[in-house]
């Protein structure tokens, strides 16, 4: 009898966390930063149903229903339709892009394998490409990708893109900063040209900031505002372009953020029209700080959007990952 109490009364306390965040987080979203930091684990915040919901099968008890009832139906209203069955069928004329940020300490072939054993993908943006890791992936893939755009800088600054298409550069030094990093090019795709935009904005790394003894509060109101310029910055940038968009990269951000409510105010974003399950990206593997553990794949930092021209048709996360502390995500898109 205590123990079904105990259960009962941690059930209601849940679900009154749960909805007092929805709440917070529908009315403030990234404005504050302890909250921005909060949304950006969304996901693992539903983990309790995975125990609550058997427990009210146990009890048979209309309370314990009731009090998993509202965080049950918030999960479904945030991410109910990346569980509904998708089965696309096979097209010839699908061109298929991925976004794989390789981490700037890597320099292994199996990192650059990593594209291959995903099907050599017709159009591949890299983030965090560093000199020899350019070197390593013309080495072991460059002769599959006759088309290149590559800008290999130290660590975290390096941008590529490896395509089996025609790539032309665009002209972007308008958007150039010291905080992210955008590449923008014309696709000639058989059926008509598009514009692809490979973007690496400022991450928030409260790890960092605590190991450095940094404001954390002032660091991460910076980088949120950072991702946000640029967001805008981007979003400006490609209206004013005639013909089809395709953003990829790795965002930084995650879908409950604000950065990501306003991509999704012009484009679509191809894992929630035709993606199944939460689509995790990062961390690839799972560590430990100071003593606590940190799970893996808890959050999507690596996305593909795409203008209403295109219809997304498959997206899938790659199982391998070579070195990287990423995933690549991957989308297939036909032309409307």
């Amino acid at each position: 009898m205590v123990l079904k109490k105990t259960f009962l009364v941690l059930s209601w306390v849940y679900a009154a966390l749960i909805i007092s965040w929805f709440l917070l987080h529908g009315w403030f979203g990234d404005t504050l930063w302890w909250l921005a930091l909060l949304n950006a684990f969304a996901p693992l915040f539903f983990l309790p149903l995975v125990l609550l919901i058997p427990v009210c099968f146990v009890y048979r008890d209309w309370r314990y229903w009731r009090s998993v009832l509202a965080p049950f139906v918030i999960f479904i209203f945030l991410y109910g339709e990346l569980f509904l069955p998708n089965a696309p069928a096979p097209n010839t004329d699908s061109i298929t892009v991925m976004t794989f940020n390789v981490w700037g300490g890597g320099h292994s072939p199996e990192t650059a394998r990593v594209i291959v054993e995903n099907g050599v993908p017709d159009i591949v943006a890299l983030q965090e490409v560093t000199p020899l890791m350019a070197d390593v992936l013309l080495e072991e893939i460059g002769d599959l990708y006759p088309y290149r755009l590559l800008e290999a800088e130290g660590t975290y600054r390096g941008m590529a893109v490896l395509s089996r298409l025609p790539l032309t550069e665009l002209d972007i030094s308008h958007l150039a900063h010291p905080w992210w990093q955008v590449q923008a090019m014309r696709v000639e795709a058989a059926a008509r040209p598009f514009t692809l935009y490979n973007v690496h904005p400022h991450a928030t790394n409260v790890l960092v900031y605590i190991e450095q003894g940094m404001d954390v509060a002032q660091e991460v109101r910076n980088s949120m505002a950072i991702r946000q310029q640029l967001i805008e910055t981007l979003v400006a940038d490609f209206s004013r372009r005639d013909g089809p968009i395709v953003v990829v990269g790795d965002l930084n951000s995650t879908d409950q953020s604000d950065v990501y409510v306003l991509m999704r105010r012009y484009l679509a974003d191809a894992h929630r029209a035709s993606g199944w399950g939460l689509g995790h990206t990062f961390p690839a593997y799972g560590g430990s700080f100071r003593g606590v553990p940190i799970l893996p794949l808890q959050m999507r930092l690596d996305m593909v959007f795409l203008s209403k021209d295109f219809r997304a048709v498959r997206t899938w996360v790659s199982r391998t990952y070579g070195e990287s502390d990423h995933r690549p995500s991957l989308a297939e898109f036909v032309w409307r």
